[in-house]
């Protein structure tokens, strides 16, 4: 279904690839803690066979929103928890969606997973490419989901505003792009000490308000934004939250999920 959108060739193996098929040195030890720790088979498990969406809610609205929209799904970095795909399966299993993530491993792991299914999901496809760089023409796509995808795009603010660009660019007149992303807020950030005001913003820039400012130029017709709520990263295992520990801190992040039509 996807393919005859391709603007680009590409290697085929278990799927398109239009970026090396060995993952890259950083990511390694996350891809090996993938596969050990079956994070996808996990994900599903919690989100679908043990929850629904009846139970957990998780991502309803968005997923209805989606499904309603009909058409070409795309998931960008889907990641171990799919993205919005689990939600808009649960809402259409027979929904068009490609699955798809920087990451290799990602993409094989969830193909791995529907192809062990009694029943599979029957138009589900795969790619891995950068979303950077998405390898499909011009105005194509009905829909573009993704759910932590741009807050996750690698390489900084730069990065960040050529994927918000690239989905613009292969979504159809009328098409749907979903996402959602968190934030500290520019007055969280003033009521923080200075030095760690500074400490923060100079090693995680795209944490802050102010990451998205590409947003507004780039055309949409209609933008709805759905607050979210806030989340604190003070039980958190990670690497910026072991640098806000250094620092005495903890951040509070408020979060929204965007409607956007072209």
């Amino acid at each position: 279904m996807f393919e005859k959108y391709f603007n680009r060739n590409f290697e085929m193996f278990e799927f398109p690839y239009f970026v090396p098929k060995e993952e890259l040195e950083y990511n390694l030890g996350y891809a090996k803690d993938m596969l050990v720790e079956q994070w996808i088979y996990h994900c599903w498990r919690e989100d679908v066979e043990r929850g629904g969406l009846e139970r957990t809610g998780k991502f309803k609205e968005e997923a209805e929103k989606i499904v309603s929209h009909g058409g070409m799904i795309l998931e960008i970095c889907a990641g171990p928890g799919g993205g919005f795909a689990p939600a808009t399966l649960m809402v259409d299993y027979n929904a068009n969606i490609m699955m798809s993530d920087l990451c290799p491993t990602v993409v094989r792991e969830w193909q791995k997973l529907f192809n062990k299914m009694d029943n599979p999901p029957p138009n589900i496809e795969y790619a891995a490419f950068n979303v950077c760089d998405i390898p499909f023409h011009d105005n194509c796509m009905d829909v573009v989901s993704g759910s932590a995808a741009i807050g996750n795009v690698e390489g900084g603010g730069d990065s960040r505003d050529k994927a918000l660009r690239e989905v613009y660019r292969i979504l159809k007149p009328g098409g749907l792009f979903v996402f959602d992303f968190i934030f500290v807020t520019e007055e969280f950030y003033n009521s923080m000490p200075l030095h760690a005001q500074n400490v923060i913003k100079e090693k995680y820039p795209n944490i802050f308000w102010d990451t998205l400012e590409i947003f507004d130029s780039l055309g949409f017709v209609h933008v709805e934004t759905v607050k979210t709520g806030t989340w604190s990263n003070g039980g958190d295992e990670s690497i910026l939250a072991d640098l806000c520990r250094d620092l005495n801190v903890t951040l509070t992040f408020s979060g929204f999920t965007r409607f956007c039509v072209k």
